[in-house]
């Protein structure tokens, strides 16, 4: 779940004593600027000087958590509990040095004694409801996030909470009661505006999402997050063409950009390797760190040393793989911009590497500063960014033929000799058994984001059903409720019986890989392509129609099928899209030959040279100059 809230440093003393608070002020100001044996030393003198408050003893008690002394910080919280056992503060605070130890029964009923002390103690609710999911008790998280947003629904962080949880946990309609609830507040209006965004986004109302984050950003302008969910949802509208996608993204940069202090550039250093660094706030079980990982691992670090910059404070075991494979590992999430922009600029990075684009926790408002001599951007935001501070964007002749899209980018494209993409598949699956080879037992499957399925895609899906009587078509990731219902009233409407349709939600990866197996031809998205999907889906040897559409987003499919040497399943035009499935469906020998060969293609292709494309992406970087940067 997301970042929480400093713990509780801003209460009111106990007594009043003046010379106690300006005391803390101080540490509090050397603690943000991370100068914390500073911070601690004043924290002991407002402790002497306040030696009936637990104030101090709570402010001691983070620098020190944040000093790597977890005892000595429990000591100290303790110290404030006997000081003023009734203080709520100091459980909440207790129940998060216990919970960072794991020890989570301590940690929940220091929490629930903070809460009985405080009924309307909202962040530490929060903090309860993060602990019960970690153990698995979802309903329970559920039930105190709920309870805390009816009772303080101005309370933006328990929102957001209770946003993640309930996307995660797929209960979409619940969520969205919530949001509304939210709306009718005016402390929290401008956070559901766009939470409704990211709901609708979510549940393919890609048009209703908009209204929503233009209605967010008219609350509060300066939103990047607003911003960038807005531009990201229109990439997957199929009523909005390239040059108006170019448009907006620039508008939004201009923005960014005006708002940005003025950054000089920095010079390049000489050093012994070239110093690469990776921006992403996806360091970890996402689609970016997949495709990143191999090249991580890949480079060459006898002229390259690597640096990860990562702008999320959760991590999983994906976390941990990068952070191997990294000779540097920075967590700027807690960090303003400037500072992480002089961490990266003490760092003397050559060439920085924003991997996430217009995205959520996205930080361009880094690269508007000008960290580095060198900015580029690649892999996890298929458009431009519309920024004059990043001087290049990595493609390949694909999705960007020469001479097609460089009028619609402020970066200069620099184009892999192969493809963009690198692939690894995350779950080492056997390959799939044969299927039925009879027509009228072909099924076809879908395993993209929803929000990717268009009406265009839907659309097509009919014709090419319409086209083949026997055939099914299984969705998979299709939000439950009421999504699922009126994606199946829509089927129903086009003449489609209700039984050729399975509408699955999000399942798990062991099953998702069993999904891709059981299915005989997968079905791209457009105008926004699988990528991650496609890749898996040739692995278990299921084939894939990708439509070539008119931007770069909507090409990801023809970069992966003409890398891998099979450009007879390209489409030209949506009519071709459904004869080139509907001819996978008709001829069950061809299918059976390409599940018998497609995985051992994807092996000896580029996409799965990690250590040739990495000495391609290498010398890119030794190339690359200021070019367009602005």
């Amino acid at each position: 779940m997301g970042p929480r809230r400093r713990a509780h440093e801003g209460l009111a003393l106990t007594r009043s004593d003046d010379e106690a608070a300006r005391l803390i002020a101080l540490g509090n100001a050397l603690e943000d600027s991370g100068r914390l044996s500073e911070a601690r030393e004043h924290y002991r003198r407002a402790s002497a000087a306040a030696p009936g408050s637990p104030r101090p003893w709570l402010n001691l008690g983070n620098v020190l958590a944040r000093m790597g002394s977890p005892g000595d910080a429990l000591g100290a919280v303790d110290h404030a509990i006997a000081l003023a056992p009734d203080f709520a503060p100091s459980h909440y605070n207790r129940g998060r040095l216990l919970a960072a130890g794991g020890d989570a029964a301590g940690a929940e009923a220091a929490l629930r004694g903070a809460i009985g002390l405080d009924p309307a103690f909202t962040d530490a609710k929060i903090c309860l409801a993060d602990l019960l999911e970690a153990a698995g008790r979802g309903d329970d998280a559920q039930s105190v996030l709920e309870e805390a947003t009816a009772a303080d629904p101005g309370h933006v962080g328990a929102l957001h909470n209770l946003e993640l949880l309930l996307m995660h946990r797929q209960r979409i309609d619940a969520l969205e009661a919530a949001i509304r609830t939210a709306l009718a507040h005016p402390g929290a209006r401008t956070a559901a505006f766009a939470a409704m965004g990211r709901l609708c986004t979510a549940t393919g109302r890609l048009r209703e999402a908009d209204e929503w984050y233009a209605r967010a950003l008219e609350a509060d302008p300066a939103s990047t997050e607003a911003s960038a969910a807005r531009l990201f949802n229109m990439l997957a509208r199929d009523d909005l063409d390239p040059q108006f996608l170019f448009d907006a993204h620039r508008e939004v940069a201009a923005t960014i950009e005006a708002r940005t202090p003025a950054a000089h550039l920095p010079a390049r250093a000489q050093h012994a390797r070239v110093r690469v660094g990776y921006l992403s706030p996806d360091f970890r079980m996402h689609s970016v760190a997949l495709f990143v990982e191999p090249v991580l691992s890949a480079h060459d670090r006898s002229a390259f040393e690597v640096f990860c910059y990562y702008s999320n404070a959760s991590e999983d075991a994906i976390t941990e793989r990068l952070k191997a494979d990294a000779e540097h590992w920075r967590n700027i999430a807690g960090m303003g911009d400037e500072r992480a922009a002089d961490l990266i600029r003490a760092d003397e990075i050559d060439v920085l590497v924003d991997l996430a684009g217009h995205t959520g926790q996205s930080r361009l408002p880094l690269l508007a500063r000008r960290c580095a001599p060198v900015q580029v951007s690649w892999l996890g935001y298929l458009h431009s960014t519309g920024l004059s501070t990043v001087d290049y964007r990595i493609c390949d002749a694909h999705t960007d033929p020469p001479g097609e899209t460089e009028h619609l980018h402020t970066e200069r494209l620099v184009r892999m000799p192969a493809s963009q993409w690198c692939y690894r598949p995350l779950h080492q699956s056997a390959p799939a058994a044969a299927r039925p080879n009879r027509e009228e037992r072909v099924v076809f499957g879908s395993f993209n984001q929803f929000f990717k399925v268009s009406g265009t895609s839907l659309a097509l899906w009919q014709e090419i059903l319409h086209a083949v009587p026997g055939a099914t078509l299984r969705i998979i990731g299709v939000p439950p409720g009421r999504t699922t219902d009126a994606l199946s009233q829509r089927f129903a409407h086009a003449g489609i019986a209700p039984e050729r349709i399975e509408v699955r939600p999000r399942v798990s990866v062991p099953d998702y890989f069993n999904g891709l197996a059981d299915v005989d031809v997968a079905l791209d998205t457009t105008p926004y392509n699988g990528a991650t999907t496609t890749l898996d889906a040739l692995w278990m040897g299921v084939p894939v129609v990708a439509l070539r559409g008119d931007r770069s987003v909507a090409r990801s499919g023809v970069s992966i099928l003409a890398t891998l040497g099979v450009p007879e399943l390209v489409a030209a035009t949506p009519l071709e899209y459904v004869r080139l499935n509907v001819e996978l469906a008709r001829d069950a020998a061809r299918r059976e030959a390409l599940r018998a060969g497609l995985r051992q293609r994807l092996l000896a292709s580029p996409l799965m040279d990690a250590a040739a494309f990495t000495r391609d992406l290498e010398s890119h970087y030794t190339r690359l100059d200021r070019g367009a940067a602005g």
